[in-house]
């Protein structure tokens, strides 16, 4: 039996009315829409890195990369209290990007994969306190390249962002060009969005940004924010970077002092990663009891968006049993990583 749709419900969305108005309506009503925030982590929950980091590129929350050219700051996770009414409740997390020693073009930057899919009307939102650099604002830029023999990029958008000591919600209306006519390299083309001490402004003053809710939506009219579960937005993460201990790895004895083992990514990575593996100190035989290693080198091979071989070898103590079976049970601090960020 067809279910009744509810009348009373769909009235409130007024006949007539425009695309983005139609989708506010939506919004407004609790309906879901299908997956519409483009951003990943846009509400700074995943890091599985570190929580925090002080140096250039990717060190703590997922997705974000850090740029300091010449500066000094540090990129944090840092949690919002239990009940806080400053900002929508559900958000736990924000970014803080503490900045001690200022200089030009030091901030964070987002980039999204394939730029072929973006053209007309976007908005861009998101929640955000803190101090200004010397100049007085932030520089908010959108920036889309088209990749390896692409054509020339463009920017769809570059302003300017000023902000307070209290939380307030920005949205940013961006207007992406036709792509008529244009080639697109969707293998490393991005779209990145970055949020920095302006180009011109030179000035070393201390300045501090809180940051959450990120979200680049379809059409001109911000919606509320798009809360993804968290297994689901670290899954998303994990198509850019992912990282686990030994612990529970399946390793082969090719020799006396090699283990060769096999690792599967949890999801597809973007492209054939980059793979850190740092070498065990203990392995635990199936029926016997633990080798202790010492020294060694870690190699890999047979790499793919889905899986690697992991070989360990030439330790400096410890002796295996060939054709013998173990599992890595070394201690917290050793871990196997995949790098495919943009």
């Amino acid at each position: 039996m067809t279910k009744a749709r509810n009348l009373s419900l769909l009235s409130a969305v007024e006949a007539g009315a425009t695309t983005d108005q139609t989708k506010a309506d939506i919004d407004a009503l609790g309906i879901n829409r299908g997956r519409k925030n483009l951003i990943i982590n846009g509400g700074m929950n995943v890091k599985q890195r570190a929580d925090s980091h002080s140096t250039e590129g990717y060190g703590s929350l997922d997705r974000y990369t850090m740029g300091l050219s010449g500066g000094s700051a540090t990129m944090s996770q840092e949690d919002l209290t239990l009940g806080q009414s400053d900002i929508p409740t559900r958000f736990r997390h924000y970014m803080k990007l503490n900045c001690t020693t200022g200089n030009n073009n030091c901030g964070f930057y987002h980039y999204i994969e394939n730029p072929s899919e973006l053209e007309g009307a976007y908005v861009l939102s998101f929640y955000a306190k803190g101090t200004n650099p010397a100049a007085g604002n932030f520089a908010l830029s959108v920036q889309s390249s088209y990749g390896t023999g692409g054509s020339t990029g463009v920017n769809p958008h570059d302003g300017t962002l000023t902000v307070t000591s209290s939380w307030q919600r920005f949205t940013v209306a961006i207007t992406f060009p036709s792509l008529t006519g244009k080639t697109v390299n969707d293998a490393n083309g991005t779209t990145g969005i970055n949020v920095r001490q302006g180009g011109s402004d030179t000035g070393t003053a201390a300045w501090a940004l809180d940051i959450t809710g990120m979200q680049l939506e379809l059409g001109s009219v911000a919606t509320d924010f798009e809360h993804r579960s968290y297994g689901e937005e670290l899954a998303l993460c994990q198509r850019y970077y992912w990282k686990d201990t030994h612990n529970g790895m399946v390793l082969t004895a090719t020799a006396a002092n090699r283990v060769i083992g096999c690792i599967y990514f949890p999801v597809t990575m973007r492209t054939t990663p980059t793979i850190v593996a740092e070498v065990p100190t203990r392995i635990t035989q199936f029926s016997v009891v633990d080798k202790v290693l010492a020294g060694g080198l870690a190699e890999t091979s047979q790499i793919t968006p889905n899986r690697a071989d992991v070989m360990f070898s030439s330790f400096s103590s410890g002796s295996l049993d060939v054709d013998n079976s173990y599992i890595s049970n070394t201690a917290s601090g050793k871990y196997i990583t995949a790098n495919a960020e943009l």
